[in-house]
């Protein structure tokens, strides 16, 4: 396992950050940037005459058209509106910062800490009116994660009550062929096989190509599981665990889903348009995509809306699924360059609103903050049905920075670790990793040795952060964590 500190200087565009020089953590595209979308707008070398926004939702891109020209016209501030690919966003905006051409808002793809990127001038504070704070639920904002210092510097607008690793699978199919929804990973390798022996449909499909994506479901269907925290770290001890029994067997079955020829032809290197848009096809049986699935196949091929259904997210032996979050993470900012911050905000402003928030859900891509809009929102019943899931099933976890705003300073010296558990994923599916159990042990160290060397950095600095900040032995799985 490597630092990769060079990416992380390419990310941060060259800015002196004050304690943290070359020290902050980045997360890196996985294709190579397009063109810088629509220019800079009012941000950095822009204009100022006018706003631009960028997003990665491939599942809103009408919604935001129609929003920027209509809001644009209200707030008197004609605003440009680009889409990236997931995969390719963040190296757009590394790009657009080294260029002094970054959007005035966009959406938070960067995978840093708040106080990294707003002492990096990546960031502009948010104005907020009373109006628009009274709309937003209890303890949206949080210091660390939304807030430094009491201003607002990021604006949940998603919820964090979801888990991203859900079983869709064609209900046509599963009619034709004769099996229920699986829950279970036998379940789930009886209803591929049954498609496979069927011999008319492909049983499955993923987006294997895409390192970031297959990880997080990987995350998922480990704390699914039962693996006691999150993204390899427990809760419970605050130690890096990627080896846990959760994760192996994760991996496995989709190993075995591999080997036994259940996947698509060329699913290894599928990113997730290519895997979404065959599974939209009609023709395959299962796909594992996030809650935002339906946005995008309709995006894709709206014909294939009624054919889809959901199994909420599968367990080892169809457990009932528990799934722990933390805090509401920013979904919008405000770039630091913005020649015209105060529209920003009256833009931003604008996504707290209730007839955002229904038409968020009505777009079926990520779940609104305000996850009560949807029961009143136009969505297909499986949608509808995963997000009440949500609100049943997700809970929310302990977080170091939330507990110790001074954790936050030893996360920004955190450094990216690779290969991570994407890459590993990928090699062992790909055969060329043969010691899956060893990797994930390499891969732990690495991480643990990581932290432990931000936390020694941050106190030698003198802020008092240790590794017991991350220690939560009172943690109960299946409920909410209070501090």
């Amino acid at each position: 396992m490597t630092r990769n500190a060079f990416s992380r200087r390419q990310l941060m565009g060259g800015a002196g950050l004050t304690g943290m020089a070359g020290l902050i953590a980045a997360c890196g595209g996985e294709s190579p940037p397009p063109e810088p979308a629509g220019g800079g707008g009012g941000g950095g070398g822009g204009t100022g005459e006018g706003l631009s926004w960028w997003d990665h939702f491939g599942g809103l891109q009408d919604l935001h058209t129609e929003w920027a020209t209509t809001e644009g016209e209200a707030i008197g501030v004609p605003i440009e509106y680009s889409y990236n690919e997931p995969s390719q966003t963040t190296e757009a905006l590394q790009v657009a910062n080294q260029t002094d051409s970054l959007p005035d808002v966009f959406s938070n793809v960067l995978g840093l800490p708040l106080p990294a990127l707003v002492e990096a001038g990546w960031l502009s504070p948010i104005t907020l009116s009373d109006e628009a704070m009274a709309r937003l639920p209890e303890g949206t904002f949080i210091e660390g994660i939304t807030m430094i210092d009491g201003e607002i510097y990021g604006l949940p607008a998603l919820s964090d009550r979801q888990y991203w690793a859900c079983t869709w699978y064609n209900s046509e199919i599963a009619e034709e062929v004769g099996f229920e929804p699986p829950q279970s990973y036998d379940e789930m390798r009886a209803a591929l096989q049954a498609i496979a022996d069927h011999g008319e449909y492909t049983p499955m499909t993923l987006a294997l190509g895409a390192a970031g994506r297959i990880r997080d479901q990987v995350d998922g269907l480990a704390q699914g599981g039962g693996f006691p925290g999150w993204q390899g770290l427990r809760y419970d001890t605050g130690m890096y665990e990627y080896q846990h029994e959760t994760y192996i067997n994760a991996i496995e079955l989709l190993k075995e889903i591999s080997d036994n020829g259940w996947l698509l032809p060329g699913t290894n290197s599928f990113q997730i348009p290519d895997a979404r848009g065959r599974w939209a096809a009609g023709q395959i049986g299962f796909f594992i995509d996030g809650p935002w699935s339906p946005g995008g196949v309709r995006s894709l091929n709206a014909e294939h809306l009624p054919r889809m259904a959901v199994a909420g997210m599968l367990t080892p032996g169809g457990e009932e699924l528990i799934i722990t979050r933390g805090a509401p993470a920013p979904t919008w900012f405000v770039a630091g360059s913005s020649a015209n911050p105060e529209a920003a905000s009256q833009l931003v402003e604008t996504f707290t609103r209730d007839d955002y928030q229904q038409a968020l859900a009505e777009a079926m891509d990520q779940p609104p903050l305000n996850l009560d809009v949807v029961s009143q929102a136009d969505v297909i019943d499986p949608y509808a049905w995963l997000i009440a899931d949500f609100k049943e099933r997700v809970f929310r976890a302990p977080q170091a920075q939330v507990r110790n705003v001074a954790a936050s300073e030893a996360l920004a010296r955190t450094t990216p670790i690779a290969p991570h558990l994407g890459d590993i994923i990928q090699g062992y599916l790909g055969g060329d990793i043969s010691d899956l159990q060893g990797e994930l042990v390499s891969l732990s160290d690495a991480f643990n040795a990581d932290l432990d060397s931000a936390i020694e950095s941050a106190a030698a600095e003198g802020f008092e952060v240790s590794r017991e900040d991350w220690e939560f032995s009172d943690w109960e799985r299946g409920t909410d964590y209070t501090y």
